[in-house]
């Protein structure tokens, strides 16, 4: 690192930012390379997108497999979400999918306007990511399901 810029001396607080930037990307730099090497422990790299893929479970016991990485901003509470989805049971059977429409599904985060499990499921990914979502019947529709489409007890993924 120079202490001048195009021949200028720089001062004490140029000096200091040029040094927390440089500590910020060495940090970073770290982080990643430890992220990176847990992701891949966990599921492995997906060639054909170049991200680091993983799966693993949730507070509740909802099971989170990322696909594909997004590189946007990360799902927080209280944030609106417009998600595409197709919701299935265990045995392959879909109960609903909005892939087809012109318009994703819109909630706000953490309000309870969508089932707990797709809430916490969602929770950390980014925009632009693609995740299959695994959610036990408690955090879903539990003993009482949802009308004649989803029956109670039931394990829903999305």
């Amino acid at each position: 690192m120079s202490d001048k810029v195009e021949g200028t001396p720089l001062t004490k607080k140029q000096r200091k930012k040029l040094a927390q930037k440089k500590k910020q990307k060495e940090l970073h730099a770290i982080v990643s390379k430890v992220d990176g090497y847990i992701r891949t422990m966990e599921g492995g790299i997906n060639n054909k997108d170049k991200a680091i893929v993983g799966a693993r479970r949730t507070i509740g016991g909802v099971k989170v497999h990322d696909i594909l990485l997004g590189e946007g901003a990360i799902v927080r509470p209280g944030r609106k979400v417009s998600i595409l989805y197709e919701g299935s049971f265990p045995d392959g059977t879909v109960f609903d999918k909005n892939h087809d429409r012109e318009r994703p599904l819109t909630f706000r985060q953490g309000t309870g306007q969508v089932v707990r499990g797709l809430e916490v499921g969602l929770e950390s990914m980014r925009v632009g990511g693609e995740r299959e979502i695994t959610i036990p019947s408690e955090l879903g529709y539990g003993k009482k399901g949802s009308g004649n489409v989803i029956p109670p007890n039931t394990t829903l993924i999305f």
